[in-house]
């Protein structure tokens, strides 16, 4: 639905980078997920934690993986 937006808040203190060899990093963590639909005020829908697996390729940083897991209830 168009109408919904959803915005992700990282949790503060929750970022881990891990440098991987020859490739890039990997950052995981824990962000908070907050709801905004149609003439509603925004809202905290739930908390879930990530892992990017970042590439460094030709000088620039490319997020090449995305993985949400852990979803649950605020």
């Amino acid at each position: 639905d168009k109408s919904n937006r959803v915005r992700r808040e990282l949790v503060e203190g929750t970022l881990q980078v891990y440098a991987i060899d020859n490739y890039g990093a990997l950052a995981v963590g824990e962000h908070r997920f907050y709801l905004t639909q149609a003439g509603q005020k925004e809202k905290l829908d739930g908390i879930g934690r990530f892992a990017n697996l970042w590439q460094l390729k030709d000088g620039e940083w490319r997020m090449s993986r995305v993985i949400s897991y852990g979803f649950r209830s605020p």
